[in-house]
């Protein structure tokens, strides 16, 4: 709905928060791929810096690097957007957290954002009437303490809670988080998002299998018992989809190394004490 009423002339302002490794970003990629690179714009805002201070990457960064019909008609994504929010203060007690959501809260205004001084040749008048915002994060303090919060012992415990359960999030959290009353204002929608489950990773697994194959010209064959433990340990561990492609692309790089040259492989599961068992195996 938000891809769709932006192209309807509808700007959005959303929030999308969940834990690391639960699909936050990997959404608007897939989106980014369907949609154009230059339609969807998906920036680090944790690197971000406020306009007259130090640092290459600024708003006007990118809108600059944009072409002039793009500009004033993109979705723009911030990810890791809970590090821009949360309170950061200079030695001079400047809050150049509230620097920055000054001038996301002109976009999300859908206001005219101008960049450089007036008699500049470099200077830039943005129109974000049709501009939308998606701000990407995992907010982990703040989900933390109400989990805790929602954990408690006595007749409030609720004995179904899980770790990995959703944790919603109000524009009343956000604002104690660090976020400004008149962006939080803003946002149209927030979405939680919960960790991804161990059956959703098998599956993920499977098409990462896939798209190794297609980019190596192999064939691949890994060991259903494989992805079940990898999925498993990227659930307990909190790492997500991201780690459990990784690991699987170092399983193959292992057979890979071994011999470069074969046109399959083959990854099976061994568990953690296999070479003890084979050499108590041989002892007797």
């Amino acid at each position: 709905m938000i891809v769709y009423n932006h192209y309807e002339g509808r700007p959005s302002v959303s929030l999308f928060a969940g834990p690391t490794g639960s699909g936050k970003t990997q959404i608007w990629r897939a989106l980014q791929q369907e949609y154009g690179s230059q339609n969807i714009i998906i920036q680090d805002a944790s690197v971000l810096s406020a306009e007259g201070w130090r640092g290459g990457n600024k708003i006007s960064t990118i809108f600059r690097s944009l072409n002039a019909d793009q500009r004033e008609r993109i979705i723009l994504v911030l990810d890791e957007c809970d590090k821009l929010l949360e309170p950061m203060h200079g030695a001079n007690g400047t809050n150049y957290s509230d620097l920055m959501q000054n001038q996301l809260l002109r976009m999300c205004d859908h206001d005219t954002l101008f960049f450089g001084s007036e008699d500049s040749q470099s200077s830039m008048t943005i129109s974000c009437a049709r501009v939308s915002v998606v701000m990407l994060g995992a907010f982990a303090r703040l989900t933390e303490q109400k989990r805790k919060d929602s954990s408690c012992i006595g007749f409030g415990r609720n004995p179904e809670f899980s770790q990995n359960s959703v944790t919603e999030l109000t524009t009343e959290d956000l604002i104690d988080y660090g976020m400004r009353a008149e962006l939080a204002g803003w946002l149209d929608r927030i979405v939680c998002m919960d960790l991804l489950s161990i059956r959703d990773l098998v599956q993920i697994g499977k098409q990462e299998v896939t798209r190794l194959e297609e980019q190596l010209h192999i064939r691949l064959r890994i060991a259903p018992d494989v992805l079940i433990m990898l999925a498993r340990a990227a659930v307990g561990k909190g790492l997500g989809a991201r780690w459990l492609k990784a690991r699987l692309g170092q399983l193959l790089d292992d057979r890979l190394y071994d011999d470069p040259d074969a046109d399959s492989y083959e990854i099976l599961y061994e568990p953690a004490d296999a070479d003890a068992r084979r050499q108590a195996c041989c002892m007797d």
